[in-house]
């Protein structure tokens, strides 16, 4: 029983993480002052017949949840979630802030398992985006009894710890390592046993993730790994395949553009 109980509560970080929608955007001006953008979204409402197929199965019953185990899981779900995804003010995140670093928005959605916050930065140089940190924001997650909802450390604490700018005089250099949220949760399913219909469920809900980053200047692009170009803006978009398909070197790499000034 134990045994099935931590298979429970590791799936359950596995599948929040793969219902994750994570975008970052930056908006360069010509004195590297600019705007930067954070997203996250994630939605654990694809979670509810797994985690009540599984109650069934520690319980020892067979067959589908019935209606009344669905509601009965959604609703420990939502209780559950509600005192683990409390967010930071806008006072909060704004006090926690660099030297140069403002909070022009802030804002949370929430619809029942469906929750979702963007932060808007504005910075006076790109440089100084990587220092920000938020870990001890007064109104951060706080350790509760485990269950389902979001575990271990926030990705929203260090927004752009992976940046960096590099001035090359003629030219200048962005990078920001490409972050697979899920690498240490899909390695554990790979050990965990489960049958095929319970894989497949997994796999369709880890396939709803998506980590996307996108950066808007008006220079001469000289070289860049991104997915695609819009305009001025160079899109990179990352799901579970193709993070399972990039080599450690790649994913270290992540981000690329070099521009001229």
């Amino acid at each position: 029983m134990k045994k099935i109980a931590a298979a429970v509560l590791g799936l359950s970080g596995l599948l929040l993480a793969g219902c994750f929608d994570i975008e970052q955007t930056l908006t360069l001006e010509k004195n590297m002052s600019g705007k930067a953008g954070y997203a996250m979204k994630f939605d654990m409402k694809p979670m509810v017949a797994f985690m009540a197929g599984m109650k069934r199965a520690m319980e020892g019953k067979e067959g589908p949840p019935t209606a009344e185990e669905l509601a009965a899981a959604e609703k420990d779900m939502l209780a559950s979630s509600k005192k683990q995804t409390q967010m930071p003010t806008k006072e909060e995140i704004a006090k926690k802030l660099p030297k140069g670093i403002t909070l022009l928005d802030s804002k949370v959605q929430e619809d029942g398992l469906k929750f979702g916050m963007s932060m808007l930065f504005g910075f006076d140089h790109v440089s100084k985006l990587k220092d920000i940190d938020l870990k001890t924001a007064e109104a951060q997650p706080q350790p509760q009894e485990a269950g389902p909802g979001p575990q271990g450390e926030n990705p929203m604490d260090s927004p752009f710890g992976g940046l960096q700018f590099k001035d090359e005089g003629d030219t200048f250099l962005v990078t920001s390592p490409a972050q697979n949220p899920v690498a240490e949760q899909s390695e554990q399913a790979s050990q965990m046993e489960m049958s095929p219909e319970e894989k497949k469920q997994v796999e369709d809900m880890l396939g709803k993730l998506r980590v996307a980053f996108k950066i808007t200047a008006p220079f001469q692009v000289v070289e860049h790994n991104a997915h695609r170009k819009e305009g001025n803006t160079l899109i990179w978009e990352y799901n579970l395949e193709s993070f399972q398909k990039m080599k450690p070197e790649e994913l270290a790499q992540g981000v690329r553009v070099r521009y001229k000034k």
